[in-house]
């Protein structure tokens, strides 16, 4: 019994430690690139492409009106902490308020603008669209059921 035992431990520990030493080998092997391979080139993206956003997946916009320049077709959105959006209007983006089409010029400081946009820069965005613009809407009132405790009889 000692013998069968030994055996089985025996070529267990040859059959692990085989595997991986023969892994490492195998590692080691791969990790050296044969010397006649060309030098491959550093992964460092054109300077062009460099200063572009990630995506150019438009994002959702939900921003408040606070200057407006009719002449570039752009508004400024300042937010709390002081830092300013800057937004731009194309000749072909589509201005629409609700189920009307509209001009940029229906556009008010104090308004705040919906649609989709993308990030051109820090803290400059293309509009892609505008869905709907004006005063902040009215949050609905609160229509939470009132529970009555239940009285014993």
């Amino acid at each position: 019994m000692k013998k069968l035992l030994f055996t089985l431990t025996l070529s267990v520990a040859l059959a692990l430690g085989g595997q991986s030493a023969f892994a490492q080998a195998k590692k080691k092997k791969d990790a050296t690139p044969p010397a006649d391979a060309p030098a491959a080139a550093p992964a460092t993206a054109p300077a062009d492409t460099a200063a572009k956003p990630k995506s150019d997946k438009p994002i959702p916009m939900y921003s408040h009106v606070d200057e407006i320049d009719a002449a570039g077709k752009t508004f400024t959105s300042v937010h709390k902490n002081g830092t300013k959006s800057k937004h731009t209007v194309s000749a072909t983006t589509p201005i629409m308020n609700g189920e009307k089409p509209a001009k940029f010029e229906d556009i008010k400081v104090g308004d705040y603008v919906s649609g989709l946009r993308k990030k051109t820069g820090e803290g400059v965005y293309e509009v892609v669209k505008i869905t709907k613009f004006g005063p902040k809407a009215a949050k609905p009132a609160d229509t939470k059921p009132t529970t009555e405790p239940k009285k014993k009889n």
